[in-house]
């Protein structure tokens, strides 16, 4: 009746042979993999940790329904919710003390490897979901911190080809009210955004998504706690997301000057970055967004040393500040090596920029007294690298500016090492890099402090039970610490370099606010030149710094 209706034969229904789920295939999918959860106690108190320590710079998961779904039980019935529940612990774990995380019980950088190790790649059959992408990027946050670190990097490809495969990476039509589950979503597509930039920047590897691949709103700005109130942050509320777009639009910088700056030769003859003048029109341009994004962030962010913000605005300032100052770095790093107007500018400019991550973070680990993130450490180990070379060229041509004070700041530098190391190995491989590049062209006169190692072992101080409620952020005060504090007093840093950058201040004015360039200049001769071009890009191959630092002891 219908092919009389329409005048036309029907199509042939497709044969379900090729388009359903194989019988071999079902069996795989539903084979489900047996996860060991630890016990309730244990799951409160690292759930604490996490919310505590990660959360504030890390927002992909939202609290409130995350504890309620565990308190639920959902992680021993939905499988993907349970890899990220043990995502989550592995994390956590590196901020206990308790000896349940650690494989046999004691040695502090196997913390959280017995969650992470039963995590499985699920075979993909069916639309990603949120659980999933969270967990891999939990997951590469975990492997920066073990013995292939690069690991990191691999798990953000697969998180990246889940949101694409949702076409998450496209704005919603215009009208289209944002729901708690779009703003799950965002939170994970740009806290990819950050990750796949700062992680291909320590790494040396191509970014995963480009700037012109996506265009997905910024997350609302609005805590967790009033999601349920019509996603709507209170007047006059100071909002803790406000910190994520900060992260995100600085970050989208990092991407803008990575593409343009250290991509091939050809994508940059394509998009028509050519030309005798295109570097330094690129690195003013770029100068001058930084500037821009250094005067928008809010008051409440803004870094004071001599009066940082309190609470979880502390610890965000901090990583908006240190993350501005690697991006510096990032950016007038190339041109050192280069004979050009630029050289002792960027020289000057990156030197500047080292001081300033060394100090913020030596002010944040001597207040809080706990495990520093990767996005700390690995800006830390850059910047030590920037002064050991800018001293290491100084020595050779007989200047002593600044010397002392660099070498305080290079000690500090190994003691933020030292520190993290007793939760990563990939940490203590950067501290032992460091050493080794003071050694070249003869020992720098290290502190004897740096051969001691810092043991931060973290107090377990929290709930023990599971609930929905307690879902408020803990005190400063109930924050774990440290059972053996942090000796700073051995090489406190000179306090005349510890503000930066500060808002509206442009490039040419902390160029002027500084040591005359002339003496950065005189340290630019070809054995400098080759010391820094020489060294690599991709700051966690480890082999590549081997080769670099056996070359050198070689010349």
């Amino acid at each position: 009746m219908k092919e009389e209706y329409l005048g036309r034969p029907l199509p042939e229904c497709r044969r379900p042979l090729f388009w359903d789920l194989l019988p071999w295939e079902k069996e795989a999918y539903n084979r489900r993999q047996r996860y060991a959860f630890p016990p309730s106690d244990l799951i409160g108190s690292l759930l604490h940790l996490y919310f505590a320590h990660v959360h504030p710079t890390i927002p992909i998961l939202h609290r409130p329904s995350f504890m309620r779904f565990v308190a639920e039980g959902l992680h021993t019935e939905n499988i993907a919710f349970g890899g990220t529940l043990l995502s989550v612990l592995a994390v956590a774990s590196r901020y206990s003390d308790d000896p349940r995380v650690f494989v046999d019980g004691e040695t502090s950088l196997s913390a959280g490897w017995k969650f992470y190790e039963q995590i499985q790649i699920p075979r993909k059959f069916f639309e990603p979901t949120i659980h999933e992408v969270q967990m891999y990027l939990l997951l590469s946050l975990y492997a920066s911190g073990t013995s292939v670190p690069q690991a990191s990097w691999l798990y953000l490809g697969l998180g990246v080809r889940c949101l694409q495969r949702r076409s998450d990476y496209r704005r919603k039509p215009d009208g289209q009210r944002s729901s708690p589950n779009d703003e799950l979503w965002k939170r994970a597509f740009w806290s990819f955004v950050i990750f796949d930039r700062t992680t291909s920047a320590f790494l040396g590897q191509p970014m995963g998504m480009q700037l012109d691949d996506y265009d997905v709103e910024f997350p609302l700005e609005v805590d967790d706690e009033y999601w349920d109130q019509g996603l709507t942050q209170p007047s006059g509320q100071l909002s803790q997301l406000s910190y994520f777009l900060c992260h995100i639009r600085v970050c989208e910088i990092l991407g803008d000057a990575s593409r343009r700056l250290y991509g091939t030769k050809k994508s940059r003859i394509l998009m028509g970055w050519d030309g005798p003048d295109w570097e330094q029109r690129a690195v003013a341009e770029l100068d001058s967004t930084m500037n821009d994004f250094l005067d928008s962030i809010p008051s409440h962010l803004k870094w004071d040393p001599e009066s940082p913000p309190h609470g979880l605005f502390f610890d965000q300032s901090v990583t908006l500040h240190v993350s501005y100052n690697f991006i510096l770095i990032a950016i007038h790093r190339p041109y050192i090596q280069k004979m050009t107007t630029l050289a002792a500018p960027s020289l000057f400019i990156c030197a500047r920029a080292a001081r300033a991550i060394i100090n913020t973070t030596y002010i944040w680990l001597k207040t809080r007294q706990r495990l520093p993130q990767p996005c700390l450490t690995n800006p830390v180990f850059v910047s030590g690298i920037v002064l050991v070379l800018c001293m290491l060229g100084a020595k050779r041509s007989g200047l002593s500016a600044n010397q002392e004070k660099d070498l305080a700041h290079i000690v500090t530098a190994m003691d933020i090492l030292k520190v993290a190391e007793s939760r990563s190995q990939s940490a203590g491989r950067l501290w032992e890099i460091l050493r080794e590049l003071c050694s070249l062209d003869g020992a720098l006169p290290l502190n004897s402090s740096t051969n001691n190692k810092a043991d931060l072992v973290p107090v377990t101080a929290s709930p023990t039970t599971i609930t929905e409620s307690s879902v408020a952020y803990p005190a400063d005060e109930h924050l774990p610490q440290p059972s053996q504090p942090f000796d700073f007093e051995h090489h406190p840093l000179p306090s005349d370099q510890s503000s930066g950058p500060r808002p509206g201040m442009s490039i040419e004015q902390l160029l002027a606010d500084a040591d005359p360039l002339d003496s950065m200049g005189s340290i630019l001769d070809d054995e400098f030149m080759s010391m820094w071009m020489a060294a690599p890009t991709d700051v966690l191959t480890i082999s590549h710094w081997d080769a670099y630092i056996e070359n050198r002891n070689n010349n």
